[in-house]
């Protein structure tokens, strides 16, 4: 729970440091915490580099237009491939890289900020994408709990929203690899 709480905080001062480019409505912005990176490589697309440790992720400017969204109105995907290999999985695991969607879930403000869906890289079978959208794809919430994919979670937790926090793309864990991110969408229905 403390460390969603301070990805938050890196995220919220990250707004203010990084540079941006356009991508699915919203500028694509970059945040790390050291010794990690990321680098915007196109209007689209971010290098996240954790092999050293760190966290690095991606968001979109715009994030915050799933706001008040029930969970079956959302839709979020990113695509990655592992940037000094052809494959998919030597820049994931241990969660990462993944979805983490602010969930209000009926809570207050505060409770809300600190509730996340997760949907990541390795659960999703290491296929270059990461989907709401896909059957494949479980999700997982901080406060415990899991479901086979978005749908499913939606079905379950009918009043859930999306909380007003930001959603990001994020790898917080040592890899062999940097991922390189592209398409990143967050939309609504």
């Amino acid at each position: 729970m403390k460390r969603i709480i301070g990805l938050a905080v890196v995220i919220v001062a990250a707004l203010s440091i990084t540079a941006f480019a356009t991508a699915a409505g919203g500028k694509l912005k970059c945040f790390a915490d050291s010794p990690a990176t990321c680098t915007l490589n196109s209007a689209t697309s971010a290098t996240i580099d954790t092999t050293h440790g760190g966290d690095a992720g991606v968001y979109l400017t715009n994030g915050k237009g799933t706001n008040g969204s029930p969970l079956a109105n959302a839709d979020f995907s990113f695509t990655y491939f592992c940037a000094t290999t052809t494959d998919y999985s030597t820049c994931t695991g241990g969660g990462a890289v993944r979805w983490s969607i602010p969930i209000n879930t009926g809570g207050d403000t505060k409770d809300a900020k600190q509730v996340y869906a997760f949907l990541d890289a390795a659960n999703c079978g290491n296929t270059g994408s990461v989907s709401t959208n896909d059957a494949n794809c479980p999700v997982f919430l901080n406060t415990g709990g899991s479901w086979a994919n978005w749908d499913a979670f939606a079905a379950a937790n009918p009043t859930y929203t999306i909380a007003s926090a930001l959603p990001f793309v994020i790898s917080d864990v040592q890899t062999a690899t940097a991922a390189i991110v592209s398409n990143v969408i967050s939309t609504k229905s």
